[in-house]
């Protein structure tokens, strides 16, 4: 006995018929009726009475089919879960970050993925950049999403994201906080805040490329403190802070914020996904795809 008998077994009781049973699978009626025939020589009970109106049930045939029927289910929900699996859409991806990311374009994509792929359950990992990259690595992380450009790690495959705005975290009382652009020149002089966790690092090396000079450099300054923390410096007059767009809505801090313009423009900053070429997780590919039609 093997699936297939099984199924036949539960389509014509399902239908009544083995004619209907056999149209149902594309076969011919004869080869469904011997292969339920042999299900009952190997059982030792007849499943169905055949009549010329149809085939009916026996009270053994009843009893047989509700278990058939639970198996061959069970088979098919683990056939459509291997499918899924191996097509990307169900199973899990792990997905490490910085912390200021926790909000903005990275919590929308996010949030959208959820959405489409509900099956997939996402792992969240916020770690900093050295640790976001040795897991990759090491296959503890599927991917990583990074404020920079393609190919800021060489050993890793990468895709550009989205950007967001340079903004300057400024006191209230700031000689610029009554401006409504800022430009890199006009911040010559001021002392900038920067936290030593990531992407503080990214930040100090936008600051030496817009304002070093030959006979000048920004007078810059790292504390292990989080975001939210060098806001509150900053609300307290020690210094002033480069950040992403995506603290703008912290508003409550005492703090305002002004976007940083070069001559060409607004100064954004760039987000990569990358990840490890090798990777073998099926649904790293569906959510790296979801990403890409995001840009």
């Amino acid at each position: 006995m093997d699936l297939r008998h099984l199924r036949y077994v539960v389509s014509s009781a399902r239908n009544g018929s083995f004619s209907a049973a056999a149209h149902e699978f594309n076969v011919r009626q004869p080869i469904v009726s011997k292969r339920i025939k042999q299900v009952e020589d190997e059982l030792g009970v007849p499943l169905f009475d055949r009549s010329t109106s149809g085939a009916r049930l026996t009270p053994a045939g009843e009893a047989f089919v509700v278990d058939a029927r639970r198996i061959v289910d069970d088979v098919e929900r683990l056939t459509a879960r291997a499918k899924a699996n191996g097509a990307g859409k169900l199973g899990r991806v792990v997905v490490g970050f910085y912390k200021s990311l926790s909000s903005g374009g990275f919590r929308v994509a996010l949030d959208d993925f959820r959405e489409r792929y509900p099956e997939i359950a996402v792992e969240l990992i916020e770690t900093p950049f050295i640790e976001l990259t040795a897991g990759v690595l090491s296959g503890a992380i599927d991917t990583a999403i990074i404020l920079g450009d393609v190919g800021k790690c060489e050993v890793l495959e990468s895709i550009a994201l989205w950007s967001e705005h340079l903004v300057v975290a400024l006191p209230e009382g700031h000689r610029l906080a009554g401006q409504s652009v800022i430009y890199w020149p006009e911040l010559k002089g001021e002392r900038f805040l920067i936290s030593h966790h990531d992407p503080g690092p990214d930040i100090r090396n936008i600051l030496l490329r817009n304002l070093a000079a030959p006979s000048d450099h920004p007078e810059i300054i790292s504390r292990r403190l989080s975001r939210e923390s060098i806001l509150s410096e900053v609300a307290a007059g020690q210094g002033i802070a480069l950040q992403c767009e995506s603290a703008v809505g912290l508003t409550s801090l005492g703090v305002v914020f002004r976007p940083v313009h070069n001559g060409h423009g607004a100064t954004r900053l760039g987000y990569i996904a990358c990840w490890k070429p090798d990777n073998k997780n099926p649904v790293l590919n569906t959510f790296i795809e979801a990403l890409r039609r995001r840009r």
